[in-house]
């Protein structure tokens, strides 16, 4: 509820008075008017007794014979799994130079991801001079706990013509903590010259998670160039995916929320996606993309639901039920139900954002604009809430091009519009504030109403271009992968008493293509690691706002790993995140006192 959020986070919110009393009071509408529109709720349910209502072509790696009436993964045995892991590569070597500048290195083959791609054209490659990269390594995380009873390194090309690029001589390691792997395959001389592929048969079955291919010996001319990593063995795969036939209701619906009747192992989960459009063709200038994912890892959370994002009101739909596993297990779906209303909010909406384009790190002015149809059955709206990917300052709303009254609440992700009365016929809505961008950005969107607060009408939008007019592109290269590093309260008071306990580490991530780790540490003047505040995997993201307000910025307590509060006195906070060349690292003093 916004009252609630404004009651809870005033630090966070930015408000702009009216006349009127208390514009966000509109939530304590009577019970009575609520119940008369939840009684709209309707309720569509799917069973997978019925495997009619599969897209067989658009689905992946989903078994729905097996145990009828159920929907689970495929068995890891029949898939390579280095389709779905993680890849990096570690060198101690050389580069292999780029043809631009050899003094820098070619990112296009020393990308870890090139050995699960499913290309023999896209590869890692090791130089063996200037620098020979013996005891290089690529390491895996397969994602999941798998027994690997096999492991097939690909030659470049898939061709026993690239044999004297093959692996020489290697060692295979495993285990389920990346720092604590041994060896289960030792190649002491591959002399083999006809033959496309090396296969490793693994003796010492057992689950792990973790690989790491080492590198023992290169050609002493010729580099170690691997094109594919192929992985196999037991256990289901990480991940599958349900996709429906398209469906439809009589007429458009506001979707609610989802519900699924589902049976989770250990480590096991499922999400849920939908895309919805006008026609019963899915067309990616008329349809929505697929909804971002709602998760459920139990089987309480899946009965009890999940509110549902996606373009509405929509006549067609089509969802997608993700199973996804960490361990050898895998979660079991039996039916899926989701709530929807007949009656609208608004007949039909459309948003956009302008300029299309903005430089990266610069604060710029944009406008949001929100086309709002109703007709004399439509519910109409009291608030328009913005989802935004950094923080935002709101400067004015227009309706039909004239300022008016409202209150506004701002976090770091989100602008939230309340206005005076209900808007009940068709109107042009502006809100015009600023904001920084890191890369590129969507601002998604949605109506609220007090009648049906539960239920928001998320807002649509128009493609032009084959791009949602809800989106950003950013132009301009950020100077740093690691930027506008910023510590708040500095110093900051740990002492339990309330005020400034914790200190918010603000930053963002630019310039990196895939996803990299992260890690923030703390150490005393005498250069000891204290405190390892975070360690986690990501790509270009901003790290802003304090989390327990709906940011995403990362909190440090003035604890150490230990869990005691430090002594007063000044620490270093370290930031580092692995790039392709070698890494990117910062360092900043936080101050500790009473």
């Amino acid at each position: 509820m916004i009252l609630l959020e404004m009651i809870l986070f005033p630090s966070a919110r930015q408000v702009k008075f009216t006349p009127v009393l208390v514009l966000f009071a509109f939530f304590l509408s009577t019970s009575a008017s609520v119940a008369s529109v939840m009684g709209d709720s309707l309720t569509f349910t799917q069973s997978f007794s019925d495997t009619s209502k599969k897209d067989g072509t658009l689905s992946s790696d989903i078994d729905v014979k097996s145990e009828p009436g159920s929907i689970k993964l495929i068995l890891g045995s029949l898939k390579n799994l280095g389709r779905t892991a993680v890849f990096s590569a570690t060198y101690l070597g050389s580069y292999p130079p780029s043809s631009s500048d050899p003094t820098l290195p070619d990112t296009a083959r020393i990308k870890g991801s090139n050995l699960g791609d499913g290309s023999y054209f896209t590869f890692v490659e090791f130089p063996a001079a200037p620098t020979p990269n013996i005891g290089s390594y690529i390491k895996v995380d397969l994602r999941a706990t798998r027994k690997i009873n096999s492991v097939v390194l690909v030659n470049v090309f898939n061709s026993a013509t690239s044999y004297r690029t093959r692996a020489r001589a290697f060692s295979l390691y495993s285990g389920l903590d990346s720092n604590s792997l041994s060896r289960v395959y030792q190649e002491s001389d591959n002399v083999d010259t006809t033959a496309a592929r090396y296969t490793m048969n693994i003796a010492d079955i057992r689950a792990v998670r973790y690989l790491r291919l080492s590198i023992d010996r290169l050609d002493v001319s010729q580099a170690t160039v691997i094109s594919e990593m192929q992985i196999f063995g037991d256990g289901y795969v990480p991940e599958g995916a349900y996709i429906s036939k398209v469906d439809s209701f009589p007429k458009p619906v506001n979707f609610a929320r989802v519900f699924a009747d589902a049976v989770f192992e250990d480590e096991t989960s499922i999400s849920f996606q939908m895309r919805t459009g006008p026609t019963r063709i899915v067309d990616s200038t008329l349809w929505s993309d697929w909804s971002d994912p709602v998760y459920f890892s139990s089987a309480a959370a899946a009965a009890a639901g999940e509110q549902l994002r996606v373009n509405e009101p929509r006549k067609y739909f089509q969802y997608r039920i993700n199973l996804l596993t960490a361990n050898v297990g895998t979660p079991r779906v039996k039916g899926i139900s989701f709530t929807y209303q007949t009656s609208l909010i608004a007949d039909s909406t459309s948003a956009r954002i302008a300029p299309k384009e903005i430089p990266v790190f610069e604060k710029t002015a944009l406008t949001y604009t929100v086309e709002a149809n109703l007709s004399p059955g439509s519910i109409g709206f009291d608030t328009l809430k913005i989802h935004t990917p950094s923080p935002s300052s709101v400067q004015s709303v227009l309706i039909n091009g004239t300022a008016v009254n409202y209150s506004a609440f701002t976090s770091p992700d989100r602008i939230i519009i309340g206005f005076p009365a209900t808007i009940i016929s068709s109107s042009v809505i502006d809100v015009k504030f600023t904001t920084k961008l890191i890369s590129n950005a969507r601002f998604t969107s949605e109506f609220v109403n007090k009648m049906s607060a539960w239920n928001p009408q998320y807002i649509d939008t128009k493609k032009i271009g084959g791009i949602d007019g809800w989106n950003i592109a950013t132009s301009g290269v950020s100077p740093s992968t690691l930027v506008n590093v910023r510590v708040d309260p500095n110093p900051f008071t740990p002492n339990g008493d309330g005020k400034n306990d914790i200190t918010v580490i603000d930053f963002a991530i630019a310039n990196i293509e895939i996803t990299k780790t992260l890690r923030i540490h703390i150490f005393d003047l005498y250069g000891k690691r204290i405190r390892t505040v975070s360690e986690l995997r990501t790509g270009i993201n901003p790290f802003y706002g304090d989390p327990r307000y709906g940011g995403k910025g990362i909190i440090w307590d003035g604890k150490n790993d230990e869990g005691k509060i430090v002594l007063p006195g000044v620490y270093l906070l370290q930031i580092s995140i692995d790039t392709d060349n070698g890494g990117e690292l910062l360092t900043k003093t936080v101050v500790v006192s009473y």
